[in-house]
């Protein structure tokens, strides 16, 4: 898990850098992210809400790759370290 905590910890620190995003897309991937720490203690809640919490990235990358590529990457980031801590 700790390389999930680093990647989720690098997502954070890109939504932080990037001043331009809307406040709607800033609002769900906090809420996202949030959400993602918190089942990170449970892997059972983790299972049954995983894939509502990786739609919710993949849509926000998509989003944001034009005028955010940073964030992007960072989203991505994320949703590849959920997949292999199997999440």
């Amino acid at each position: 898990m700790t390389d999930l905590s680093q990647t989720l910890r690098n997502l954070h620190e890109e939504l932080q850098l990037a001043q331009r995003l809307g406040p709607d897309d800033r609002v769900m991937l906090e809420t996202v992210l949030g959400d993602i720490q918190l089942l990170l203690g449970s892997q059972a809640a983790a299972a049954e809400s995983g894939v509502e919490h990786g739609d919710a990235l993949e849509g926000a990358a998509v989003r944001l790759e034009a005028g955010h590529p940073g964030l992007a990457s960072a989203i991505r980031s994320v949703l590849d370290a959920i997949g292999k801590a199997g999440i």
